[in-house]
């Protein structure tokens, strides 16, 4: 039987039917927060293997919003190319991407250019509670970085959670803005972290603004 894919979800409890046998019940969720949700496409006007350019774009254009900060553009799609302006300066192309290994240098870079200052590190060794519940909590997005499964060498921002329960078993749901289509998705976590064949590989980056 083929294995059903960790992401793209969009119906939780059809999903959990489907592969653990009963929709389930949702014992747990956090805050969601409000994000562009745009495609990649129509944030940079052209379709490439930009996404973690793009994922890097929604987070400053998150707080520019949130904090009301004056020096970042409203516009995502300007924030984009400056954004897009220093990632090629860390070895970006669209025909190769972005290395993960310089998502949190181009987001201090970028964020510095606006004149503000920003804590970021990747993680490579997580958790669900540390770098989802705990960020998302706080009211920090999160950008996740996939290397094999349904979102094989793709990035992703993470924008809220839930914890659902079927029957003994407890599934923790990441929802997340994909950027392949507009609008949100869920990643079912157990089957991210747990299914070697499947993903596993990856890691994150928190980014933090400091007063």
């Amino acid at each position: 039987m083929k294995k059903k894919p960790y992401g793209g979800i969009k119906d939780v409890p059809k999903y959990l039917l489907e592969k653990y046998g009963s929709e389930g019940k949702m014992i747990k969720q956090g805050p969601i927060i409000p994000m562009n949700t745009d495609s990649m496409e129509t944030i940079s006007g052209r379709r490439t293997r930009n996404c973690s350019v793009v994922a890097v774009a929604r987070v400053i254009e998150y707080y520019g919003r949130k904090n009301k900060i004056v020096s970042i553009p409203a516009d995502i799609k300007l924030i984009y190319k400056d954004v897009e302006k220093v990632a090629r300066r860390h070895l970006y192309t669209d025909r190769f991407g972005t290395n993960p290994l310089f998502i949190s240098r181009i987001a201090r870079r970028t964020f510095a250019g606006y004149g503000v200052k920003i804590k970021s590190k990747g993680i490579y060794v997580w958790s669900f509670e540390e770098q989802v519940e705990k960020e998302i909590s706080a009211g920090r997005p999160v950008i996740m970085n996939i290397a094999r499964g349904f979102y094989r060498d793709h990035t992703v921002v993470v924008a809220g959670y839930s914890v659902w329960q079927v029957g003994e078993k407890i599934y923790p749901m990441i929802r997340v803005i994909d950027g392949w289509k507009s609008g949100y998705h869920y990643i079912d976590y157990e089957a991210f972290a747990r299914d070697i064949t499947q993903s596993i590989f990856g890691s994150f980056n928190t980014i933090e603004v400091q007063k």
